[in-house]
């Protein structure tokens, strides 16, 4: 099982991209939303001792431990964004671009981000700040 360090170091790598990708790309941007937060959950899971395998375990270890319940509401909705986005065509149907900080980032990564760090009180995260999403420039 990886430690919670490792999570750490990939939550803040993954985060720190979502200030660099343009706006055009909403669905990569919910893409990188999501692992940006599994990344943060996985190091909670790691802090409790828990392993995780798969996306079925962390869901399922999520869904039915009290302590991940405020996570869990606002991770469920993003996994299934991020699924739809990867997977179905013509993302643009899914989300817009103008959505991506009100329905996305605030609405699920700033939540689950607050609640992991709450529940790791002894842990030192790195600082960040709110993404600045940057806009797509003409050629």
């Amino acid at each position: 099982m990886a430690n919670n360090q490792s999570h750490m170091t990939q939550w803040k790598h993954n985060r720190s991209l979502l200030d660099h990708v343009p706006t055009v790309y909403p669905d990569w941007l919910v893409t990188i939303a999501f692992y940006t937060a599994l990344h943060a959950i996985d190091a909670l899971l790691a802090y409790d001792h828990i392993a995780v395998h798969s996306h079925d375990t962390r869901n399922t270890t999520l869904k039915q431990t009290n302590r991940y319940d405020y996570i869990w509401k606002h991770y469920a909705p993003l996994h299934d964004r991020s699924r739809k986005v990867r997977y179905l065509a013509k993302p643009s149907e899914w989300i817009q671009p103008q959505d991506i900080h009100p329905k996305v980032l605030k609405s699920y990564l700033y939540p689950i981000e607050g609640s992991v760090k709450k529940l790791m009180p002894d842990i030192v995260w790195p600082h960040h700040n709110d993404v600045r999403l940057c806009n797509a420039t003409s050629d």
